[in-house]
This record gives structure tokens, sequence and C-alpha cells, in this order.
């Protein structure tokens, strides 16, 4: 796969000293889901600036699509990469969602006419539609998250950055959410996100870079990550629910496996069961 993200020996410093990054190194690969996990202040916002440009590193590089962030080159690039900030309403500042959608591509100079159906298309894939002429202020958190992911999908990005996208949503309003962003990804979009939400990570992200105080602790696949105790603790993160009640029958010899899924909990517990019903101890409810 090729490799669309470089960073190499990232540093930064917010106004005070304040040290947010230090010698954070990182690939990432043209159309996976990359999760960048960690607890609040762990560098990760501050990562996502730097690969989006919008800050300048202290010391190290990072190149998109081969062209480093801090060059004249990289303005080539720059529309390529759609960004997501953490609170949407930093992304929604117009009377109406099509406005603030259709923002990107007027700035670009498009003709009204191709303005209206991009924004139409987009509205759609999201499925906002029907929100268009609504003021941002008016729309429940989940469709402001929507409406500012459709800003940033309108400019057709080849990689999309997201801070915290399921922040404060409810249940409904993040599986929604995901099931978006994975039909995104299905259609080519690079996905780079954010979280400290570890539960919405088995179903969702492929792989995983655990941060905690400005550096990089570990990464490789989501499922090998996610059962990492000693290493999910050193971030000062807990592992899914799902894993610590497992792990916790697993010590007791109850099962063999500790899932990540609720589909593979299910398919345990059945073995479980058949075992049991042939004389082996798998006593669940002790």
């Amino acid at each position: 796969m090729e490799v669309v993200i470089e960073a190499r020996n990232l540093e930064y410093s917010y106004a005070g000293g304040i040290k947010a990054l230090s010698g954070v190194s990182l690939d990432v690969f043209e159309g996976e889901r990359l999760g960048i996990l960690g607890p609040n202040g762990a560098g990760k916002s501050t990562l996502i600036l730097l690969i989006s440009g919008l800050l300048k590193p202290s010391n190290g590089w990072i190149k998109v699509f081969g062209k480093e962030t801090t060059s004249k080159e990289f303005e080539g690039v720059r529309s390529s990469i759609g960004i997501v900030f953490q609170d949407p309403d930093d992304q929604l500042f117009n009377n109406t969602v099509f406005d603030d959608v259709a923002y990107g591509p007027r700035n670009l100079g498009m003709d009204e006419d191709a303005v209206k159906r991009i924004v139409s298309e987009t509205l759609k894939i999201i499925g906002i539609d029907h929100l268009a002429n609504r003021p941002p202020h008016r729309l429940s958190y989940g469709e402001k998250k929507k409406a500012a992911i459709a800003t940033a999908l309108v400019m057709n990005p080849k990689i999309l950055l997201l801070d915290e996208p399921t922040a404060n949503l409810d249940p409904k309003s993040k599986s929604e959410l995901l099931g978006i962003l994975k039909d995104l990804n299905r259609r080519g979009t690079t996905l780079v996100l954010t979280t400290h939400d570890v539960e919405i990570l088995p179903d969702f992200i492929e792989r995983t870079v655990l941060m905690n105080g400005g550096r990089i602790l570990g990464s490789g696949l989501a499922r090998e990550m996610l059962r990492d105790e000693r290493l999910l603790r050193e971030a000062s993160i807990e592992p899914p629910l799902l894993v610590r009640f497992f792990a916790r029958l697993k010590s007791k010899g109850l099962v063999e496996q500790v899932p990540l899924t609720i589909d593979e909990a299910e398919k345990i517990i059945d073995d479980a069961l058949k075992r049991s019903m042939k004389g082996q101890p798998a006593d669940l409810g002790n």
C-alpha cells in the first residue's frame, strides 16, 4: 500500500513552552482507517492540525502525498485533505447548512449551478439534504457533526482528518456517523481520526496508534492493541467494557478467549455452553 502521510520526529510546543508533541513518527497508508487513541491532552489534536498544515512543527517534518507541509508545493495537495474539528461550531458559521457546505466550492470560484449540484450531492451522501435550509444553530449536536463532515467532504478529499468525531454523541447518532464514515472509506477516502472512545474501535478502526504525553507508545492492529492491558494502562486508557468483562471470565477459566465485538462474544458463550453440556466446566453465572 502507498504511504500517503509521513511524519518524522515531530515536536511542537505552544506559547509558554507547553510541549504538545515530542519525537512523534507516523505513517498512514492509502485507504486505511487509522485511529489515534489517547486521553485528553495526549497530543492527538495537535498531530491532526500538523498533518493538515494548519500548524507548523517546531522540529521534524510531515509529508502528505510526498509534499512537505511547510513547502510551497504543499498548496497543490492541500485541497486533497479535509479536516473536521472536534467542535462543529468551529466549522459552521453561515446562515444555512447549504451555505456552509457551499463555502469551499464558492471560494474556488465554481459557478453557482456547479455549486448547487455538488452541495446537493454531498448532503445526500451524508443523509442531511433535508437540513439544507436550516440555520446551523438550530441543529442537534449530531446533525451539526454531520454538517461539519459535509463541509469537508464537498471538496472531495482523498484524506479526511477527524478530531474526536463521536465526542458527545448519543448512541444512535454515533452509530449513524460511523456508518457514514465507513461508507466514505469504502469509496476510497483515507480516514484518520483521534479518539479516547475505545468502544468505537473494534468495529470501525483497522489500525491504532496509542498516544500519551505527546508521544506514541505503540501502534498496531486495533484488535491487538485493545487487548494489551499494560500498554493501555500506560496510556491512561481503559480497555473496552467487553474486553474487561471477558478478561475476568477468562481469569476464572470460564472462557478461553477475549472477544472484541458482540458477535465474537456470542460465539464464545455458545462454545462455553456447549462444553458445559458435555460435562466440561463453563459456569458463566459465577
